[in-house]
């Protein structure tokens, strides 16, 4: 596995595969309300500059996020059932074509400290806390290291025509501001 070298700071390139963190909104506001949430996305961008037909699986795509100093915020992450992919969880990239994923993620109050949770495909919940206004980081971690998936249930291995991408890549840091609003009366 090489890594290539990109013209865009938000992206990584590996044996022709472009890797590309995504933040539509760069400016998010923290919700008021208790108990009202406000969705926020951020995905990555998978590009198949190859030959080759690949498939990826972003069932257990996380973001990593720091703040405006640098320090990284710990991820919690909990889960009460599991589910494990189908066949339609990994997802065929054709030579010169994207794949664009974006996490399902939302603030939350939990008390007086505002979050960020979100869903992973298998059915777990992911949490990151202390979150304030200022200015963040977000990448994300691709990994897969089986050529083969497993579905129902885990129990049947599915072999695609296609092979499925293993490696490890981490997305580079893109920036955005957590903000909020001032109450007008």
């Amino acid at each position: 596995m090489t890594i290539g070298e990109s013209s865009d700071n938000n992206a990584v390139e590996v044996d022709g595969i472009r890797f590309e963190t995504l933040v539509p909104e760069r400016e998010l506001i923290i919700p008021n309300i208790k108990g009202l949430k406000n969705s926020v996305q951020f995905g990555i961008r998978i590009t198949n500059n190859s030959s080759t037909s690949y498939r990826f699986i972003c069932f257990h795509l996380f973001p990593e996020l720091k703040r405006g100093d640098r320090e990284l915020i710990e991820l919690s992450y909990a889960r009460n059932a599991t589910k494990t992919p189908t066949e339609s969880d990994f997802l065929l990239v054709l030579p010169q074509e994207s794949l664009t994923f974006f996490i399902n993620a939302k603030f939350c109050w939990r008390g007086f400290q505002l979050g960020l949770t979100g869903y992973d495909g298998s059915g777990g919940v992911w949490t990151l806390c202390n979150l304030k206004p200022g200015i963040y980081s977000v990448r994300f971690t691709y990994e897969n290291h089986s050529q083969t998936g497993k579905i129902d249930g885990g129990m049947t291995p599915w072999r695609f025509l296609e092979p499925l991408w293993t490696g490890v890549v981490f997305t580079p840091y893109e920036e955005f501001r957590i903000v909020q609003t001032r109450y007008e009366f």
